[in-house]
């Protein structure tokens, strides 16, 4: 059946969650899934918490929960809500988070349609792209950066309220401001991108429609939300002992940045697509390029602090790559509504084709990627809790994964070495440590390369 670009809502709405479902569950094998890296410590220590009120009214639960100055009270009730519900489950936690992400993807395509003036063919389109980029797919495939997905998901609903409620030019009624301000308080209590991002986006919705009441609470929202930044974590920024980029490998930090869009090359062809027809826009005095060019330098700014991890391995979609989830969404999501508007449709859909056919092999080797690590991840922490009485050791890059699993299952004594100490731990010279090689975990008693005694 063909779905008409003003057709009824329903059919795109459909058509996305039937997409996003196969997606999420076929492609990307969510429903399958176990604990990786973060997931174990952040669950096993929202565990604790019995009062969901201390998330938000006890500093001492932030200030603990992440080595980083992180303000992210929404996470943790996201998680103690998943333990509430079914205690240590990744197939519900999973299911949680497929469920946010189809949310995401529907709410995208309703405010991409409303800004769009109906173009609901080409809001379609821009959601689907979105959903393919590798940030995006990193942030549905790890339960430890539900937050990003979810702060979007909230942060969209508070955008769209905002449009879809508001009659004609005159402003906000006091219940949908409301609406527009707990939805954005709720967003910026998930990740701290959204703090600077989302009242920028509201003071311009303000702005535009002459709405003093609006942007008068969305600077008070503002400031209420860095009074309590500060009496939760202090005025400092960094996140722990991480370095900071020093200016010239800075300036080559963002030469790369476009590299992200794709995971290879053509995410360089990505920006020119979405560059090109912004300059149009700007030469004909059109605002949402310059509102596009802030919205990326804040959130370029604001990943400063985390901008070294990735620096060096940005050719790897690994989890790093949610730094830039939010800023490669406002990349497809401005390059959407620039092609909608400027381009004819012809041209338009010769932009999605380039769009699917340098974005696909970014996402097949970002789910390759992610396969391969959430796989050794489960071999090890389901052998280190099948078998107590053998010595693990632990390869996994995150080497606080194992420690989490032990904390999170409450597996008794360690029975586990990890990599990064394996060259000043002291073992007994009989206990083997039991390590996943050529397909099955196997002893070893010398890793410098003696045989292993045994192939139990």
């Amino acid at each position: 059946m063909r779905l008409p670009a003003r057709g009824s809502t329903l059919w795109f709405v459909l058509a996305l969650v039937a997409f996003g479902t196969i997606y999420s569950t076929a492609y990307l094998g969510l429903a399958s899934r176990w604990w990786f890296e973060d997931d174990p410590s952040l669950y096993a220590y929202t565990a604790t918490i019995h009062n969901p009120v201390s998330i938000f009214a006890d500093r001492n639960v932030l200030r603990h929960f992440t080595g980083g100055a992180a303000l992210v009270p929404m996470q943790v009730l996201s998680y103690w809500a998943d333990i509430e519900l079914a205690g240590f489950s990744p197939r519900f936690a999973y299911a949680h988070q497929i469920g946010s992400f189809l949310l995401t993807l529907v709410l995208l395509y309703l405010l991409l349609a409303r800004i769009l003036h109906g173009d609901k063919l080409a809001a379609f389109a821009g959601s689907v792209l979105w959903s393919l980029l590798p940030a995006t797919a990193v942030v549905v495939q790890f339960l430890a950066t539900r937050h990003y997905l979810e702060g979007l998901l909230v942060g969209l609903l508070s955008l769209y309220l905002a449009a879809r409620l508001r009659d004609g030019q005159d402003r906000l009624r006091w219940w949908a401001m409301a609406g527009v301000l707990l939805s954005a308080a709720i967003a910026m209590l998930y990740k701290e991108i959204y703090a600077p991002v989302l009242p920028a986006l509201l003071l311009v919705s303000a702005w535009r429609n002459r709405d003093r009441v609006l942007a008068f609470m969305i600077l008070a929202l503002a400031v209420a939300y860095a009074s309590y930044r500060i009496w939760v974590l202090g005025a400092g920024l960094r996140y722990g002992d991480m370095p900071i980029l020093a200016p010239w490998p800075y300036v080559k930090f963002l030469s790369k940045l476009p590299y992200t869009l794709s995971s290879n090359y053509g995410g360089y062809c990505l920006l020119a697509m979405v560059v090109i027809p912004g300059v149009y826009g700007l030469a004909n005095r059109k605002p949402a390029p310059l509102l596009f060019v802030g919205l990326c330098a804040v959130s370029i700014v604001a990943i400063l602090p985390v901008s070294y991890p990735l620096y060096g391995m940005i050719r790897r979609p690994d989890p790093w790559y949610r730094i830039v989830f939010v800023l490669n969404t406002i990349v497809v999501c401005f390059g959407t509504y620039f092609a909608a508007r400027w381009t004819p449709r012809r041209v338009q859909g010769a932009l999605a084709i380039v769009a699917l056919a340098v974005l696909l092999p970014g996402v097949a080797k970002t789910r390759a990627l992610w396969m391969e690590m959430t796989a050794s991840a489960e071999r090890e922490g389901k052998f280190y809790l099948a078998y107590p009485d053998r010595m693990l050791l632990s390869e996994q890059e995150a080497w606080w994964f194992i420690p989490g699993i032990a904390w999170m299952y409450g597996a008794g004594s360690p029975h586990y070495v990890l990599t990064k100490d394996l060259a000043k731990t002291k073992l007994d010279p009989g206990v083997p440590l039991w390590r996943f090689s050529g397909g099955a975990f196997v002893p070893h008693f010398d890793l410098a390369g003696r045989s292993p005694k045994s192939n139990q």
